[in-house]
């Protein structure tokens, strides 16, 4: 477990980080979005120990951060926003590197790095030189290098950052390969990439956690009705006045062979939903409506 006890960071008169309190579960994936400049950055920094709070304590595994670094650091990978890498190296001598810094045995090395390399779609790069990688192939390295001591922990900043569409998709989905035994930070300013990925959403705003929970709570919480677009075969008057008498329900748009309903959720459709319904479509808002709600009208 992780766990951040009332962490505060300054930067001269700057609070970068302020009381910061948050628990991760092992083998969970954590979503950390806010606006530009909301301490997203920070609280990872500290979490990898390259900056140290000004107050509070960071517990990993039970240990203090600030007490056993070396220890802590050997099972955390991470990937900053903007992985420099030695342009001179080839590939796999890159790894290599890295991966007898962190310690990995000599006689796993080459197997490592040959298993890294392949999962990320790189395994015929391997003698090619970094400096001639794309953007897009330099990340999907930077995301090796980051796992060659196979951490327990995983931290991402940005990882989609900048890249094709393609490109974001394959690194998403090999992020979907690690949630089955890692814990996961994710450091995104991408609603619908938070949403696919993560199990738990934390949201920070002018360095407060504003709010730290399951997505699903999070809409419950923050998001009052649920909206739905249900389309009948036939608009019957005794259904349409049934509906226009239930406090649970709001007719937002009629059609000719539709409805958009708000109710709080979908038990309170039961009976529209016995009709005979040509489809159904759930207009709920997104989590990116969450976070303007949290914080969208205090950074205009």
């Amino acid at each position: 477990m992780i766990e951040f006890l009332d962490v505060s960071k300054f930067f001269g008169d700057h609070k970068a980080l302020d009381n910061a309190t948050i628990k991760i579960e092992d083998g969970t994936t954590i979503g950390i979005v806010g606006p530009n400049g909301a301490g997203k950055t920070t609280l990872i920094r500290l979490l990898c120990g390259i900056l140290k709070p000004s107050k509070g304590q960071i517990i990993i595994d039970g240990m203090d951060l600030q007490k056993h670094p070396t220890e802590i650091k050997k099972i955390i990978g991470y990937l900053p926003e903007e992985p420099n890498l030695y342009e001179r190296p080839k590939a796999g001598e890159l790894l290599e590197y890295f991966g007898l810094l962190y310690g990995v045995p000599k006689e796993k090395i080459n197997q490592r790095i040959d298993e890294l390399l392949t999962l990320v779609g790189l395994s015929d790069r391997k003698d090619w030189k970094v400096s001639s990688f794309s953007k897009g192939m330099r990340q999907r390295l930077a995301i090796s290098r980051a796992l060659i001591h196979d951490p327990k922990i995983i931290v991402f900043d940005e990882p989609t950052m900048g890249l094709d569409p393609l490109t974001s998709r394959k690194i998403r989905d090999f992020i979907k390969t690690l949630k089955k035994d890692k814990t996961i930070i994710l450091c995104t300013h991408y609603m619908y990439e938070a949403e696919q990925l993560c199990d738990k959403i934390a949201i920070i705003d002018k360095g407060k956690i504003k709010a730290y929970d399951t997505i699903e709570n999070l809409k419950k919480i923050y998001i009052k009705e649920k909206t739905f677009k249900i389309g009948l075969k036939n608009m019957k008057k005794d259904i349409l006045d049934r509906i226009s008498l239930d406090k649970n329900l709001k007719v937002e748009e009629r059609g000719e062979n539709y409805l958009v309903i708000k109710a709080r959720d979908y038990e309170d459709l039961n009976y529209v939903l016995r009709e005979d319904v040509i489809y159904f479509e759930d207009l709920t808002p997104s989590l990116e409506e969450v976070f303007i709600e949290l914080v969208g009208s205090k950074n205009d």
